[in-house]
């Protein structure tokens, strides 16, 4: 049994048939423990008030897997994050400033699609500056203490990434992204219900991510 918390992005509220909503039943069903939350005031986002909640989540199943004797070194004890989007930025900004502490820390991190920083106006709070080499070099050594091992997969034609998963974060992070040709923002809008390859990677870490 592995711990996964699944985060929705930016004015995502769970809709019937997202991939991710199909993931928490499916993965329900096969006897992990799963949080998906709604995060609050998911049309106008404050990152304090999202950071606050993942902490909460993440306590929570960390609470769980110690209450039933499992600990991240066991077989069935992982802790794995799932991000889309705003959720990919929250996991991210919520490691840069220290919040996920040491006990919270995941084995596992997915983020799809993480949102460019240059898409973020209209929600400035969870901005921060990827073209700093400082930030930079934080973020890499922040992901590697609060997420444990990070796949980064997006599409070659993001609206929501105009110069690339590579360029955007996949350089700056040092992580080789998986690519998926004409998946757009793998969205439910974009015909992403169902996603077979994270229900499997959850079990497998070297699933095919790629498989509908």
């Amino acid at each position: 049994m592995s711990f996964v918390l699944i985060h929705h992005g930016w004015t995502n509220t769970r809709q019937p048939d997202h991939w991710q909503r199909n993931l928490a039943h499916a993965l329900r069903l096969q006897g992990h423990q799963v949080s998906y939350a709604q995060y609050p005031q998911t049309d106008q986002p404050v990152f304090a008030d999202w950071s606050a909640l993942l902490v909460a989540e993440l306590e929570h199943l960390v609470e769980l897997r110690n209450l039933g004797g499992n600990s991240a070194d066991q077989p069935g004890g992982e802790l794995i994050l799932i991000g889309h989007s705003l959720g990919c930025i929250n996991i991210m900004k919520s490691a840069l400033e220290g919040l996920i502490r040491a006990e919270l820390r995941a084995n596992r991190t997915l983020l799809v699609a993480p949102a460019s920083q240059e898409k973020l106006g209209a929600v400035p709070t969870f901005e921060f500056d990827i073209e700093n080499t400082a930030v930079r070099d934080a973020m890499r050594a922040a992901l590697t203490e609060a997420a444990g091992e990070v796949t980064l997969v997006a599409s070659d034609d993001d609206v929501w990434l105009p110069k690339g998963i590579r360029a955007e974060y996949a350089e700056p992070l040092g992580l080789e992204p998986l690519i998926i040709e004409g998946g757009k923002h793998l969205s439910l809008q974009d015909g992403w219900g169902k996603w077979q390859g994270v229900i499997n990677w959850v079990g497998d870490r070297s699933a095919d991510l790629t498989v509908r």
